[in-house]
């Protein structure tokens, strides 16, 4: 028979959770539409700070253009084409010709100073260019500047129109102006003036009483649009990326370009990236098994700037609230029962026990005993603080890898080597004069200083990453610290202590490919490194080691040398 005191317990739990699930069960409902609402203005506002950033550019591309063309056109103001024979190439005499010819030059020559002026106080700019009409010009054809691969804009061949071909898509740059009738972008497109080199064009037509004149315009390489999209964070593994507004990606961290959105997932309509931006709609579709949200904005040149992120990467935040609420509920529901239980005088020794560990976990003792295996209400609330117990640990554990990680190259960073040094430092001494061996790499990226002030942090921030890769893979059984800045240390031990020669020849291979296919300063591989070896009964501690790993390094960057400096055995021998 029931007791009065279980029958008043098991009701009051029971009031208890019910009022605990209701209110998590409306409390998840309506958290979860708002997080809705608030995900896609999260992926929105990603997208319009990254639009921000690549329209600053091509807008000052865009005004650039447009006062060179206002100029353009108000300088032939007081040009009469009549007295020189019209616009009929063929109806001009040899001596209109010459004297339209000479006029032009001089007209060129004005506009080119005013472009000139305007593209050097201009980022981003990699070309600008006048090209007359074939119908105006017979010796007079324009201006081209570039600095692709140069520090400064020198003059180059001149683009001829003549030559132009109306159905070469790479010549739309001088005919979709036309076509329109007024100032346009173009792009991207492969140029054959630039190498092929994939560019966006700004240009616009010049006419004097409705007759061609010419055209003039500025490019920029696709590059200086997608670099931005490309370092945009979103999220831990979401990403950014371009396409046109028929759907096409024209850019994209992992997908070929030209790849349809329809070919990335069914969900994807191509139809709605013809809008301006997905405004406050909410769109969502599967890809490798995986659940994605995608917000989109339109830039200045029409390009989509779309961005795309893992729903549970969104959501995480609200996992943690879940988890959250979960708990509380928990502890509101181990607080009431407590409650309950002293009120009908039910205190027993395993809930004696159980609030001791419960103080223990408090005070951060999270090895407190929860061993009490009761099946009854004391035993389901030690359960609950021996999950909370388990899950306190994980996060603790998780928040000291965060710790000593590096954030920018994944390795470990100064402090997780200075616990490391201490292991070691402590093995040497208690070691025999042959029972420790390991070495020590360091290695000095030269030129990061230079790279950084040149070209920027974020091709800084390519190149110790590149680094830390080729590192990481060549010394793969040994862990890598980066100790500051520029400066990495692996220690060796164990296999690669004894493929220590060849992994530094394996090493110096691996650098060479990637700056033989390197075309940019940040993208190779240029590193100092001296080993050392640990001397037992000689070095009495890690440090005495790491300084001749650190001459060694410094000896081979004065000699402007990858290999370490020494006697090297046959590597060939060792490889077999």
């Amino acid at each position: 028979m029931r007791s009065i005191r279980v029958k008043i317990t098991a009701v009051t739990i029971a009031a208890i959770l019910t009022s605990l699930l209701a209110f998590i069960g409306i409390g998840f409902v309506t958290i979860s539409e708002e997080n809705d609402k608030t995900s896609v203005e999260k992926l929105n506002l990603l997208s319009q700070n990254a639009q921000k950033t690549v329209d600053v550019r091509l807008n000052s591309l865009k005004r650039s253009v447009d006062v060179v063309a206002d100029l353009a056109e108000d300088s032939l103001a007081i040009m009469d084409l009549a007295q020189f024979g019209g616009a009929d190439r063929k109806a001009r005499t040899p001596e209109q010709a010459k004297q339209l010819d000479e006029y032009m030059t001089k007209y060129c020559e004005e506009i080119r100073r005013a472009f000139g002026s305007i593209a050097h106080h201009s980022d981003g700019i990699a070309t600008y260019y006048f090209c007359i009409s074939p119908d105006i010009g017979t010796s007079e054809h324009g201006f081209f500047y570039s600095k692709v691969g140069k520090t400064d804009f020198e003059e180059q061949p001149k683009l001829i129109a003549d030559k132009l071909n109306p159905a070469d898509s790479n010549c739309n740059w001088y005919f979709s102006p036309i076509r329109q009738g007024k100032a346009c972008w173009v792009g991207p497109y492969n140029a054959h003036f630039l190498g092929e080199l994939l560019t966006l064009s700004y240009v616009a037509p010049i006419y004097k009483d409705n007759i061609l004149i010419g055209v003039l315009g500025m490019d920029t390489l696709f590059y200086s649009v997608r670099s931005p999209v490309h370092s945009l964070r979103v999220y831990d593994t979401g990403f950014a990326c371009l396409m046109d507004d028929k759907g096409r990606i024209l850019y994209h961290p992992r997908l070929k370009s030209g790849t349809k959105v329809e070919e990335v997932s069914p969900n994807l309509n191509p139809v709605l990236f013809r809008r301006e931006n997905n405004g406050s709609e909410l769109i969502r579709y599967d890809m490798a098994g995986q659940r994605r949200q995608v917000s989109f904005t339109t830039l200045t040149n029409g390009l989509k700037l779309v961005v795309a992120a893992p729903v549970d990467e969104i959501f995480s935040s609200w996992q943690k609230l879940k988890r959250s609420i979960l708990l509380s509920a928990i502890a509101i529901l181990a607080v009431f029962t407590v409650v309950t239980l002293l009120i009908v005088g039910a205190i027993t020794k395993p809930l004696l026990r159980l609030t001791s560990a419960s103080q223990k976990l408090a005070a951060g003792d999270y090895n407190a005993e929860l061993d009490y295996e009761g099946n009854d209400e004391v035993g389901i609330l030690t359960q609950s603080f021996r999950q909370m117990r388990d899950h306190l640990k994980l996060y603790i554990s998780d928040l000291n890898s965060r710790a000593f990680s590096d954030a920018l190259t994944g390795v470990k960073n100064k402090g997780a080597f200075d616990i490391s040094a201490g292991r070691l430092n402590d093995a040497i001494h208690h070691s025999n004069e042959s029972g420790l061996e390991f070495a020590v790499v360091m290695f000095d990226c030269n030129n990061l200083k230079k790279i950084n002030d040149e070209f920027g942090h974020e091709q800084g921030d390519i190149y110790l990453r590149t680094a830390t890769r080729v590192i990481c893979q060549t010394f793969a059984h040994s862990p890598v610290f980066r100790l500051g800045g520029d400066e990495f240390v692996a220690v060796l031990q164990r296999e690669d202590y004894r493929d220590r020669e060849k992994l530094l020849r394996v090493f110096d291979r691996k650098a060479e490919e990637i700056n033989a296919a390197a075309k940019n300063p940040w993208e190779k591989v240029d590193i100092a490194k001296g080993m050392a070896e640990f001397r037992p009964g000689i070095d009495t501690d890690l440090d005495q080691v790491m300084r001749r790993a650190d001459e060694q390094m410094y000896e081979n960057k004065r000699h402007g040398k990858l290999a370490v400096v020494g006697s090297i055995p046959n590597y060939d021998a060792i490889e077999q």
